[in-house]
């Protein structure tokens, strides 16, 4: 990040009150996922922060609090050693361009004959490839040494560098397996505070702010944007992060990158980012 920090702050400063005038139920929203940080990352919140990723992978929000909220209906999710017992056995029948398909898997735990069976459509019913994907965090926590100790050294960081996310997102993804992406695995060390979530907004905003000027500029044409690669924010979005003081929840000192992170979502995706030179000087 090439610009002076306190212009930095101040602009992450003017895109957050703009945020949360702009739609305070959004602000209310940042709030919650800021609250839940850990203050410290134990071996059990890779379970209760990654259960639920899957249900957000390429799916309407919308659809996926839907997917999200089956999960509530079974205590069993509370622990990944259930989920990972034969009970809850869920069988891919084979890869492949159509391996989604619910006809694809096959639910021979009791367990999760019950459960899926017992649910509305429209939600783990319909999708039950997130559930498999679940059940494979689950596994692999369980019975996956590498996987393991990937969860269990989170627990002596307060951030992984940006310099190692790529590799870290895709060695534990590549552990967990089927159902589980770069993308997916990002979401949870969103969620834990440890890492931005690089998508299409965060960079669009990043940008918009002028984080990677001049290299490129905040009117930079959004078409071009688009076709750079997410993650080419992350450094200074991860940098902007240790530069301010949490606001959404300032009773947890951790969780400043996650505000950082949904706040710039929200900046571009309310229609509210505009590039550095309107902001004023």
């Amino acid at each position: 990040m090439n610009i002076p920090h306190e212009v930095a702050a101040q602009r992450y400063q003017m895109a957050r009150d703009e945020v949360r005038a702009h739609n305070p139920e959004i602000w209310n929203g940042v709030i919650k996922l800021c609250a839940a940080v850990p203050d410290r990352i134990e071996a059990a919140h890779i379970w209760q922060f990654g259960r639920d990723k899957p249900c957000w992978s390429n799916i309407k929000v919308k659809i996926g609090e839907k997917i999200a909220s089956d999960m509530s209906r079974s205590t069993d999710f509370n622990s990944h050693e259930t989920i990972a017992s034969d009970s809850w056995e869920i069988v891919m029948r084979q890869r492949g361009r159509q391996w989604k398909n619910n006809d694809n898997f096959e639910l021979r735990g009791e367990a999760v004959n019950k459960f899926i069976n017992g649910l509305p459509s429209g939600g783990l019913a319909s999708y039950r490839w997130k559930m498999y994907a679940i059940r494979n965090l689950a596994l692999s926590l369980s019975r996956n040494s590498d996987a393991r100790i990937m969860a269990n050294n989170l627990s002596q960081r307060d951030r992984i560098p940006a310099s190692e996310l790529k590799e870290w997102t895709k060695s534990f993804s590549n552990l967990v397996g089927m159902g589980w992406g770069a993308v997916t695995a990002y979401h949870m060390l969103a969620d834990l505070g440890l890492a931005p979530k690089p998508d299409i907004h965060l960079k669009r905003a990043a940008i918009r702010m002028g984080l990677l000027a001049p290299e490129i500029p905040s009117d930079y044409p959004e078409e071009l944007i688009d076709e750079l690669n997410d993650h080419v924010v992350v450094p200074s979005v991860m940098e902007l992060s240790e530069l301010i003081e949490p606001t959404a929840y300032p009773q947890k000192p951790r969780s400043a990158l996650r505000e950082v992170d949904k706040v710039l979502m929200e900046w571009s995706r309310q229609k509210l980012a505009r590039p550095l030179c309107e902001l004023g000087s």
